[in-house]
């Protein structure tokens, strides 16, 4: 490849890959809090549960989400531990009746609920050199805004809802709703998706800012 040609494409392929590599990440599209409960503090001990047919991700999800509870003080069991094999349909029913058992006053669960389908357009402007005076500018410009090359990226969006749910009364008292988009490596996006529900939790007043 020429030099020229090289210092050309050069920055515009390190920003896309960038720009690509940014949209794995989860956001948080709203938190329902039930009335009363707003801004009191969460009590253990809480049953971890990820409802997933998947068991690796069930098993990554709950280690990192009683781990990181532990360590904010808050007493945490893994489902796999008191419910082993794979999650069925009829699941929620052995949960509760496990939850109730190890004397959980909550299930803190994730599920996967739906999964959209976006896309990214990016277009990559030729450089321009121009030349001076005002005319010149405006060349410039111009050949800067004309797309020369067009890249479309179509990538899943998982939508996820996580439910704080009182095992005693089976009852919502809080619930998030989350989106992520393109996830890649499980086991880091995961841990990753654990720190957004865990930030949420705190924003709403249920666990203690991190340290």
């Amino acid at each position: 490849m020429p030099e020229s040609v090289a210092r050309r494409i050069t920055p515009w392929s390190i920003l896309l890959t960038l720009l690509l590599a940014a949209c794995a990440a989860t956001t948080v599209d709203g938190t329902w809090t039930r009335p009363g409960l707003a801004g009191q503090r969460l009590e253990g001990p809480v049953l971890v549960v990820g409802v997933a047919r998947d068991e690796a991700v069930r098993r990554i999800y709950e280690d990192d989400m009683a781990a990181k509870l532990t360590a904010r003080g808050i007493q945490a069991t893994r489902s796999y531990d008191v419910v082993p094999g794979a999650l069925d349909a009829h699941g929620d029913d052995r949960l509760l009746a496990a939850a109730r058992a190890a004397s959980a006053r909550y299930l803190l669960s994730t599920a996967v609920i739906g999964v959209d389908v976006e896309q990214t357009i990016y277009a990559e402007p030729w450089p321009y050199a121009g030349f001076a005076g005002y005319r010149g500018w405006y060349g410039a410009y111009w050949g800067m805004a004309w797309p020369a090359y067009t890249q479309v990226r179509t990538y899943p969006v998982y939508i996820a809802q996580t439910a704080l749910v009182r095992a005693d009364a089976d009852r919502v008292d809080w619930v998030a709703r989350t989106r992520t988009t393109a996830p890649g490596n499980i086991e880091t996006e995961t841990r990753a998706f654990v720190d957004v529900i865990l930030g949420a939790m705190a924003r709403d007043g249920l666990l203690a800012a991190a340290k």
